[in-house]
């Protein structure tokens, strides 16, 4: 291993450790809000479905259209794959950094959340300027809050990248069988529909997303579900690994030696962090253009974000073990595995399956985190000249469809480092700072 890629190992576990930590921190400083206030996440979600779309203001969405728009975004090929991944290479033990991150982390969801809806300003137009630049000025300073604008438009605008690049490998793959579309082909579709999209505005992608969303997670999920149903008789068996290989390294195919306490931490607190986001601050930025005053009960609604990302990481990561091809050294590493694994069960329908949902979760993603990095560029821009970003985010769309994959990922692992750690000693900070005085309250929109 080069001298780089070890360097870029430690930075991974530092921070991911680092996360997490500040996540148990939020948690325990909040009396567990994720615990708390779960029973009133369902009452605040079925409120806001009650309302009507004539409430919404100009540059504002319904409350349960923020979610799912946050939604579309964790809810991404990195959900399904990501567990997957990081078993093959930390072992099954990895699969305890998704359920912990999900958990702590979605108190750290409500944090963010919570202040950017407090401190979410205006431009001059009217249209919000929400997200953490607001209160990361407000609590640290403009400084700050420009370098983490500056970072996480960056870092999304790479995701994207990536994310097109793993649907143009899909659909240029024997996957399809016969019927391919050449990786430029499906890099200029992409970015032209992403586009489009973007110049909707977040009323467009909330309500998009709304409708995008349960049916990704219903079609995913529920094919998942019943691979474990199948396999309920060996479920005991896989939890009892995946305990044992938080512990202690495990021999995969191979005689490779994986898993123990270091190695779950690295694969699965950090490949938990890319999937939920929970504590980078992404999320914030959808909810912040809520059609709310209530802040405390937007930021309850959010923690469903990461429980369900969270929770749809560990389906996947556990369908790979019953399924055996989490350990298949034959497989390439990626979504081969989960298709292999589809494919046992429901044959050619499985691969379909796979395919189906990877395009609605990458295209999803694709457009959250184009969205997301808009607003960071519009905050740095003050509000103008957002055109230059869909130009950028457009072209970069197009040469992720062609590019290396590797560069990439090493890129965004590098670039979520970067301002996942600063980001969460901010929200330990600001609460520390206010002497949690809102964030412990309970009141819910009626």
């Amino acid at each position: 291993m080069s001298i780089f890629h070890s360097l870029v190992d430690g930075l991974l576990l530092v921070s991911s450790v680092f996360v997490l930590v500040g996540s148990i921190f939020l948690s325990f400083r909040l009396r567990f809000v994720q615990l708390r206030l779960f029973p009133k996440l369902f009452k605040g979600f079925f409120n806001s479905l009650k309302r009507n779309s004539d409430e919404e203001g100009e540059h504002t969405v319904l409350p349960h259209r923020a979610l799912f728009a946050s939604m579309s975004t964790t809810l991404g090929i990195s959900t399904i794959v990501a567990p997957v991944i990081a078993i093959h290479v930390g072992g099954p033990g990895a699969l305890i950094g998704f359920l912990l991150t999900a958990f702590f982390g979605s108190a750290a969801t409500f944090v963010e959340v919570d202040l950017s809806v407090r401190y979410r300003e205006k431009f001059k137009d009217g249209s919000i300027s929400g997200g953490p630049m607001p209160y990361l000025r407000r609590h640290l300073s403009p400084k700050f809050a420009s370098f983490y604008a500056i970072g996480a438009m960056m870092l999304m605008m790479a995701w994207s990248g990536a994310q097109a690049n793993q649907l143009a490998a899909i659909l240029s793959s024997p996957l399809l069988g016969s019927f391919t579309i050449p990786k430029v082909v499906s890099g200029i579709v992409i970015a032209l529909l992403v586009t489009k999209a973007l110049l909707g505005g977040i009323k467009w992608i909330g309500r998009f997303s709304a409708k995008l969303v349960p049916v990704m997670f219903t079609l995913y999920l529920g094919s998942s579900l019943w691979i474990l149903a199948a396999n309920y008789d060996r479920l005991f068996g896989v939890f009892a690994e995946i305990l044992r290989c938080a512990i202690e390294p495990h021999a995969i195919v191979g005689g490779a030696a994986v898993g123990g306490l270091v190695s779950s931490l690295r694969w699965g607190i950090f490949k938990g962090m890319q999937a939920t986001e929970a504590g980078i601050g992404m999320q914030a930025i959808p909810h912040s253009l809520s059609e709310t005053e209530d802040a405390t009960a937007q930021a309850t609604l959010a923690m469903l974000s990461s429980y369900t990302a969270g929770f749809v990481a560990f389906v996947s990561g556990c369908v790979s073990m019953v399924t055996g091809t989490w350990a298949d050294n034959s497989l390439p590493l990626g979504i081969s595995m989960v298709a292999a694994s589809f494919h046992q069960y429901f044959s050619t329908f499985g691969v379909v399956v796979v395919t189906v949902s990877t395009l609605l979760f990458g295209f999803g993603t694709i457009l959250g985190n184009s969205f997301n990095g808009g607003q960071c560029f519009r905050y740095l821009a003050a509000g103008k000249k957002k055109s230059l970003f869909y130009i950028f985010t457009a072209v970069l769309i197009v040469v992720g469809a062609m590019a290396d994959a590797k560069a990439f990922w090493s890129y965004i692992d590098i670039c979520l480092a970067a301002i996942a750690v600063p980001h969460m000693a901010a929200l330990v900070l600001s609460v520390k700072k206010e002497r949690v005085p809102t964030l412990l309250a309970t009141k819910m929109e009626a």
